[in-house]
């Protein structure tokens, strides 16, 4: 019985790997550069009635000097207010073509995206290479975002997991730029002008930081003619600003804590840990990837380990999570995150310890097994839209290549369970911590 027990098991994962593998060939086969203009596009086939345009660039907030900090997130908020042939309120004319657009900044890229249906493709494509390679930047529109981003950092302040957050990294990373928040400060953003964000905006315009992403169902030599009529329109800039090495000194995290006082009713607890760069590997396979299981199986969800027992059964936090937060050139951290009662901080502390610094108690390889096909299934699921697969083989091509959007469930496939506690006791498991707290002012 167990032998036919084995043997059905190993035909299962042979079928699985057979899938892959066929998911894999299809979506190379249907994937095309186009590098025959200044920036490069990635075109990606798909059989929807809908289109995705994004515009991707590593430019971040980490490239920016200690005088400019919120420099970039500022360009981003900016962008959308004109270029050169769309003058005005852009997002409105999208929204007429029945499209939506957006963008967001982290500290090591920035993102413009349009999704709309693919007969206004067209339209869509010429506005996005327009508005992030023709920006105007009149000073009364960045005056204004200016004050939009002001009322956010003011908001932010009501969010007490967000300052402690931000609070921890600068006392965790007094050197690195990671320590500062993406959204900058309100006395380095009033003294930025026209003329250092267009400075700044010319790493967006250099081919060798960024690049265009497609993914619709017209065939590739349509999509060549619409790329070239939009390029030929306009007077495209580019520059060779190459993005500046990011300096910082490479610190272990200090054995201290930080206690914040406010006008809080809860306690905010943060427990830290170093974290490596999303580009550290382990068994050829990136040190993230075993670590979103990790994060998954201990507090991903209601039915996570942290969950179930800090949350559900010992009633010891109101809300629990394990995540990571970290970049592609410089290390961030792995962190556990709760809200709780004063008279219960200590007692979660001490049963936390004991799940994390023993988990051969609490984990086992039927969970793990869940969670990867949990996280298999989620990741075909993205596949299922054309603007989920355009946000993964851009964010997949910034720091290594498209491939990596479909190699990634090759890779995931391959994590054993004994991987993550290789992973975990050279990151999490019997580390010192920086231990974190806002609590109330009495």
């Amino acid at each position: 019985m167990k032998q036919k027990n084995k043997i059905q098991n190993l035909t299962t994962k042979t079928k699985k790997q057979d899938i892959i593998k066929q998911f894999i060939d299809l979506h190379y086969r249907l994937t095309y550069v186009i590098d025959e203009f200044d920036f490069k596009f990635i075109y990606k086939k798909v059989d929807y009635p809908s289109s995705f345009v994004g515009f991707f660039t590593r430019a971040g907030s980490l490239y920016e000097k200690e005088e400019e900090k919120g420099i970039a997130h500022l360009i981003e908020h900016s962008v959308f207010r004109g270029s050169k042939n769309y003058p005005s309120d852009i997002p409105k004319y999208i929204n007429y073509l029945g499209g939506y657009t957006n963008a967001y900044t982290s500290y090591d890229q920035t993102v413009y995206y349009i999704k709309l249906p693919t007969y206004n493709l067209d339209k869509g494509l010429d506005v996005l290479i327009d508005m992030v390679l023709n920006p105007l930047f009149k000073e009364e529109d960045v005056n204004s975002e200016k004050n939009i981003i002001f009322h956010e950092i003011n908001m932010r302040d009501d969010e007490p997991m967000v300052v402690l957050f931000e609070e921890t990294m600068k006392k965790i990373y007094p050197s690195s730029p990671i320590k500062d928040p993406i959204i900058g400060y309100k006395e380095t953003l009033e003294k930025i002008t026209t003329k250092e964000i267009r400075e700044f905006f010319e790493y967006y315009q250099s081919p060798n930081n960024s690049f265009f992403v497609i993914v619709s169902n017209k065939e590739l030599d349509e999509i060549k003619d619409l790329i070239k009529k939009s390029i030929e329109n306009k007077k495209i800039k580019t520059t060779k600003k190459d993005l500046n090495k990011v300096n910082y000194k490479i610190e272990d995290i200090p054995k201290k804590e930080l206690e914040i006082k406010g006008n809080v009713n809860k306690v905010y607890l943060l427990v830290s840990y170093y974290c490596p760069t999303s580009i550290e590997t382990y068994k050829e396979i990136e040190e993230v990837y075993y670590l979103n299981i990790i994060c998954s199986m201990l507090g991903g969800s209601n039915y996570s380990i942290l969950n179930r027992v800090l949350k559900n059964e010992l009633k010891l936090a109101d809300a629990v999570s394990f995540e990571y937060y970290t970049t592609n050139e410089i290390p961030g951290i792995i962190y556990f995150s709760a809200i709780t009662d004063e008279n219960k901080i200590n007692n979660l502390l001490e049963k936390y310890n004991e799940i994390i610094n023993e988990p051969n108690q609490y984990l086992d390889s039927n969970y793990f097994e869940v969670i990867k096909e949990n996280s298999l299934s989620s990741n075909f699921w993205t596949f299922e839209s054309p603007a989920s697969q355009g946000m993964l083989i851009g964010s997949s091509e910034l720091f290594k290549t498209y491939k990596e959007a479909y190699e990634y469930i090759n890779k995931l496939n391959k994590i054993k369970f004994q991987d993550l506690f290789d992973i975990a006791h050279k990151y999490i498991i019997n580390k010192n911590p920086f231990i974190s707290k806002y609590i109330p002012q009495k």
